[in-house]
């Protein structure tokens, strides 16, 4: 383990390696604004698109990159299709006709996106920087530690968004 903080030699290791961590980036700064600023703007509108189109890079690039376990499939891949699932939740809402479940759907989705993909780049801070030295089962262990946080985040979110919204 690296005596700094970050090593982006442990992020970025190919090209699908780069395309993901920058993209993680733009997707988690985004993310982050559309949850916490005023709903609803141009702005919240222009980022959601943004948001969408990095989240959609950051699952397609996960799939080409297997430095966790020795090169085989990890439970990182397993969630692409999570990820993509509330994604497409909260975005096709607004593609098609309103009814009153149509910001319901936004927000249930996007707040497990964007929290899901805070999530996933928690646990992979955790794996890439924090875990030398630690055995398959701690790191999955620990991985599960970090992860059930943001689940009830995410669960806690929703409900509080949602209540937000008249029926």
């Amino acid at each position: 383990m690296s005596n700094e903080l970050f090593d982006v030699t442990n992020w970025i290791r190919s090209f699908p390696g780069a395309i993901h961590f920058i993209t993680s980036v733009i997707g988690l700064l985004t993310g982050a604004y559309i949850l916490f600023a005023k709903k609803g703007t141009g702005l919240h509108k222009k980022l959601g698109y943004v948001f969408a189109v990095s989240l959609v890079a950051v699952n397609l690039s996960a799939l080409f990159i297997y430095d966790f376990n020795d090169g085989a499939f990890s439970v990182f891949h397993a969630l692409v299709p999570v990820s993509l699932f509330f994604l497409i939740f909260g975005m096709v809402p607004f593609m098609r006709k309103k009814t009153p479940r149509t910001l319901k759907n936004h927000i249930i989705g996007i707040n497990g996106a964007a929290i899901g993909l805070w999530a996933a780049g928690a646990t992979e801070y955790f794996i890439r920087e924090l875990s030398s030295g630690l055995s398959q089962n701690e790191s999955i262990i620990y991985s599960f530690a970090i992860s059930v946080p943001f689940a009830i985040f995410i669960t806690i979110s929703i409900t509080l968004n949602l209540k937000k919204v008249k029926s």
